[in-house]
């Protein structure tokens, strides 16, 4: 379980860092990899760049998550 408020945490099974992020293109808000500069949105399958740097009001939180974006480009 993740705390709603979270903007990120960290896997206890695999140890990755996650993040969450809004798709700007159809408004998916999804957990992806920290590492990922960028992914394939979960819902349009469009390549979304995640900002290096994103402040906590503005950050996507645990709570709003609904999917999961993938590596791009998508294997």
């Amino acid at each position: 379980m993740v705390g709603d408020d979270l903007i990120a945490y960290q896997c206890f099974t695999c140890f990755m860092d996650v993040r969450f992020h809004t798709c700007p293109h159809c408004g998916l808000p999804q957990a992806v990899l920290a590492r990922w500069g960028s992914y394939t949105c979960g819902r349009c399958q469009r390549k979304v760049d995640r900002p290096h740097r994103e402040s906590y009001p503005e950050s996507t939180k645990a709570g709003r998550a609904e999917g999961v974006g993938y590596p791009y480009p998508k294997l």
